[in-house]
């Protein structure tokens, strides 16, 4: 999955938001079930839980943007 920190030219439009979500949703499910003796892993996968969020956010910023835009 393409994201803008990884991707400058990357756009995010609001059909993307459920794969974002549910990756964010699935990581956040495995990250649970990790065992403590898997730091690396925990720490990896923090990072990638932590960019579905951001993406996340970003479409619907970017969403929030368009709805309230008036007109031309």
């Amino acid at each position: 999955m393409c994201d803008s920190a990884r991707c400058p030219q990357a756009t995010h439009h609001g059909v993307h938001r459920p794969v974002w979500a549910e990756h964010a949703e699935r990581t956040e499910t495995f990250l649970g079930q990790l065992g403590t003796t898997r730091a690396t892993e925990h720490e990896r996968l923090i990072g990638d839980y932590n960019r579905a969020q951001r993406v996340i956010t970003e479409i619907d910023d970017a969403t929030t943007l368009h709805d309230n835009e008036d007109p031309i």
